[in-house]
């Protein structure tokens, strides 16, 4: 991204608030309010906005990017997406969470 494009913040965005404040209110639901808990949906978060830029990255850049020698490599962003979806699933699991949870909400990106 060139220096002079401004990064979108995702924090701010209504998606982002409201699929934490789904996330707080399922936990709330079990009585499970603990720091160690919402901790975790602070991270889960975390990973849930860096997905959003690195898929900005892809949008904007492609699936490859021409490296300092000119030639054509993949993006990076594309295997780290794949691994932070990884580390998001883990912590979506061990919260206990499934996906028919939130079944009812629209968190998809495309909202935004």
């Amino acid at each position: 991204m060139a220096d002079c494009e401004k990064k979108r913040d995702y924090r701010k965005t209504k998606v982002f608030r409201e699929l934490r404040k789904a996330m707080l209110e399922k936990l709330a639901l079990r009585g499970q309010e603990d720091p160690a808990y919402t901790d975790k949906v602070d991270e889960y978060m975390d990973f849930w906005v860096r997905r959003c830029e690195l898929r900005d990255d892809v949008d904007a850049r492609g699936l490859t990017v021409t490296d300092e020698r000119g030639r054509l490599s993949e993006n990076r962003s594309v295997s780290l997406e794949i691994q932070v979806s990884r580390q998001m699933l883990a912590l979506f699991t061990a919260l206990g969470f499934k996906p028919e949870d939130f079944a009812g909400g629209s968190f998809d990106d495309d909202d935004l």
